[in-house]
This record gives structure tokens, C-alpha cells and sequence, in this order.
């Protein structure tokens, strides 16, 4: 009876709006983060690393070195580092599924198929698994799947932008001109012409051999598309248990991977 009585108060004070503030402060004190504070949200493998490439360069105090301090400047929270220095960023990335003390999220959205096939291929590339793709639409995905993922973030009221991958590759620069005036960054049209020149992937990859830093999952070149692994059967399984909202979502894909 007791464990019942504890539980029954445990579900009320979790109700308690006072109390889940308390929750907030303790994690916002523990983590080093602030209501004030952008999350930059994604589901894997939709563009967040690039983004978050561009967008270390257009910081207004941004300097060459940066490159080698981009997990300090613009920290990956799944990076398993000491990586907060927010005396210099106001920025995180995440690919958490939705969470209520992110107050101010911009959500990256990519076609889930595609989505869905690159952390796949990316997973077993770094020899996480060596299972099917059609096993691993069956087996529990991290952080969640991507309909959860994305149905939660694009409706939550904490999310101020949303900027599709495709979107973002059929014109970065718009994109780039967007996010900074989010954030509150003023950037002239010469250099935002700079960084998408200094932004390809192949850039990046040079950057990386250069200077020894990982940019965190830069997507492979390859033949491989996701849409040789979505047949009919396993289009029509995938699709129909997405939601309304998520559907929206689903798109051409001529981009990076």
C-alpha cells in the first residue's frame, strides 16, 4: 500500500507547475544552461552539423582559430565532452526528442526516409551494428523514432524557427540570413557569401584533415541512396504510421547526405 500512496504523490507533484519550474532551474543550473539559450534540434543526420558549421563562422565575434574550439563555441550535447563555454555561445545542438526546458529551439527537419537511411548507413559505417535497414526500421531507434521526433519539435510552442534540410540545400544563403537574424546577429551579404563558399563539404573535410578536429558525423559521399532502400512495401509501412504534421514533411531529396 505504501509504494502506492508514494506513487499517487509523485504523479501529482509531477502535475505541480511550480514544481516542474523547480525541475527547470535544476537542470538549466546543472547543465550550465539558461532560458535565454538557443538548442539547435534536429533528428540525426539532418543537416545540423553543417548548419552549425556555417553558423560558427558567422558569429560576430567569430575568429580563424574557432574552427579548432567549434565543440566549446557551439557544443554538441551528445558529445561526451567538457564542452560548455557560454561566456562565448548562447548556442547547443541537440538531437534530443522533445524537451520541455529548451525554451527557444531552432528545429532542423529532414525527409524522414532519408533521415531514417543515413543514420542507418552512418551507424554501421561506424560499426555500431551490421544489421539490415529493414531490421532497423523494426528495432528501437535513438533518440526516437522520427515521427515522434518531429510531430513533438514542430509543434511545440518553444519552437521559434523551423527550416526544412531541403530547403536549406536548395539555398543556404537564405537560410544563413534567417538563422542570424534569429539569433540576433547582424551579417553583411559579402559574408554570408563567404561562408556558403567556405561551407561544402569538401571544405569541411579539408578544415578537418587541416587541423585534426572532427566536425562530428560529416556525411559520406556514396552511391547509395535511400531511395534504393525504400521499396514499395517498405514505403507503405513507413508512411503510414507517420503523422499528419510529420507527412508534410516528406519531400525531394537532392542533397548532401
Amino acid at each position: 500500500m505504501a509504494h502506492r500512496f508514494w506513487r499517487g504523490k509523485l504523479r501529482s507533484l509531477s502535475r505541480n507547475r511550480a514544481l516542474r519550474g523547480f525541475y527547470r532551474l535544476c537542470w538549466e543550473r546543472a547543465y550550465g544552461v539558461s532560458c535565454k539559450d538557443f538548442f539547435l534540434v534536429s533528428y540525426p543526420r539532418s543537416g545540423n552539423t553543417w548548419i552549425r558549421f556555417m553558423l560558427l563562422q558567422a558569429r560576430p565575434d567569430f575568429r580563424e582559430e574557432d574552427f579548432l574550439r567549434i565543440e566549446e563555441i557551439i557544443p554538441d550535447m551528445h558529445g561526451g565532452k567538457a564542452w560548455f563555454d557560454y561566456r562565448r555561445t548562447n548556442l547547443v545542438k541537440s538531437h534530443l526528442p522533445y524537451w520541455q526546458p529548451f525554451r527557444r529551439v531552432i528545429y532542423l527537419v529532414r525527409d524522414g526516409r532519408a533521415a531514417t537511411y543515413s543514420n542507418w548507413k552512418y551507424q554501421r559505417d561506424e560499426g555500431k551494428h551490421d544489421i539490415s535497414f529493414a531490421e532497423y526500421l523494426k528495432e528501437p531507434q535513438w533518440p526516437s523514432g522520427w515521427n515522434e521526433h518531429v510531430t513533438a519539435w514542430v509543434a511545440a510552442t518553444e519552437t521559434k524557427l523551423v527550416l526544412r534540410y531541403e530547403d536549406i540545400t536548395a539555398n543556404p544563403r537564405a537560410a544563413l540570413e534567417s538563422l542570424c537574424k534569429m539569433l540576433g546577429w547582424p551579417i553583411s551579404a559579402d559574408r554570408l557569401d563567404r561562408i556558403i563558399q567556405n561551407s561544402s563539404k569538401e571544405k569541411m573535410r579539408a578544415m578537418e584533415q587541416a587541423s585534426g578536429v572532427r566536425l562530428h558525423r560529416v556525411g559520406k559521399s556514396g552511391s547509395e541512396s535511400w531511395r534504393d532502400a525504400f521499396d514499395s512495401e517498405t514505403e507503405a509501412s513507413f508512411t503510414s504510421r507517420l503523422s499528419p504534421l510529420a507527412a508534410t514533411f516528406l519531400g525531394g531529396e537532392n542533397g548532401r547526405s
